[in-house]
């Protein structure tokens, strides 16, 4: 999902819900039921909007995994990520807007591995218009008293979605006197509903010792697991670090192991992930150079390989 589909859905979603009124309506269960904006009663609201079969999908518990030693680490800004022991062929890099490194690694079309890092933004108003132009945000005094009146205050968007993995339409019952508090629920409904709910198929809070959620979806005969990792240190970043994979691949308890273990558990590493680990470790140039002669000894392709070389070209590394 690119993050301007992500603002896009949002600002839809905010549109419906920022102006909110209630009036008295009969309704099973409840003495009154509220509207949305422009008198969309809430029981229309969740039929057109809250149900994708998907969004029944909350937190279960983990399946558990022998721990083995069929993987190599690499350590990504603080978490070990394990990579499956494999004919790796690709392993493509980027930088976000800090200047971090993203990058994917594959093979073939059995296996990829994607390491990204996305800002974990903080709303004060979870209804705030953003400004396309100057990429501002305009806030108002309701919004903010909306979103301290559903959440207690500000929230981050890992809390959102993990909120989302614990809520499902049923939940929301459009009575009245729950007004205040389902406004809240369907907020994270919405935000679950971006997440591709037709293909999630199971959801697992945490990731190990980290903070964060897992997804598995499944489609076409693939499987990803997609998990979010938010660092103790730094609650502005997420983490999101993904395995995609054939179903009938050996892979599948891998993302399972992360957060688990660690470099003690691991295989001894090849040349290139050791070098690569040395790599973002250090960030130098006779660091990153290094790591360009074991890809190419180890067979990346030279694709691979000539990024790199760009990056160091372009970079200041030293």
């Amino acid at each position: 999902m690119t993050k301007n589909k992500f603002l896009t859905i949002w600002m839809f979603a905010c549109a419906l819900l920022c102006a909110c009124s209630t009036a008295p309506e009969t309704h099973t269960g409840c003495k009154e039921t509220y509207l949305f904006r422009n008198k969309i009663p809430c029981e229309t609201f969740k039929q057109e909007h809250l149900s994708a079969s998907g969004l029944d999908v909350t937190f279960t518990k983990k399946p558990k995994v022998p721990v083995g030693n069929s993987f190599w680490v690499v350590t990504w800004n603080g978490i070990d990520v394990l990579l499956p022991r494999a004919p790796y062929e690709h392993v493509v890099f980027f930088t976000d807007s800090d200047g971090g490194y993203n990058f994917r690694l594959s093979v073939g079309s059995h296996l990829q591995i994607s390491l990204l890092s996305n800002r974990n933004d903080r709303y004060e108003d979870v209804f705030a218009v953003s400004n396309w132009h100057d990429r501002t945000t305009e806030t108002t005094a309701e919004g903010i008293a909306a979103t301290r009146a559903m959440f207690g205050g500000p929230i981050r968007y890992s809390e959102l979605m993990m909120r989302a993995y614990e809520t499902t339409p049923q939940d929301v019952t459009c009575c009245l006197d729950r007004y205040t508090e389902e406004m809240g629920l369907v907020v994270a409904l919405i935000m679950k509903r971006i997440d591709r709910p037709d293909r999630v198929v199971a959801a697992y809070k945490g990731i190990g010792r980290h903070t964060g959620w897992m997804t598995a979806s499944k489609s076409d005969g693939r499987v990803e697991y997609a998990l979010n990792i938010v660092p103790e240190k730094d609650a502005k970043t997420v983490y999101h670090i993904t395995y995609e994979m054939s179903a009938k691949a050996p892979y599948h308890d891998v993302p399972f192991l992360i957060g688990r273990v660690d470099s003690s558990a691991a295989a001894p590493s090849p040349g290139w992930v050791a070098a690569l680990n040395w790599a973002l470790q250090e960030d130098a140039s006779e660091a990153w150079h290094k790591y360009i002669d074991a890809a190419r000894e180890a067979g990346l392709s030279p694709k691979s390989i000539q990024i790199v070389e760009e990056m160091l070209q372009t970079s200041e590394i030293k």
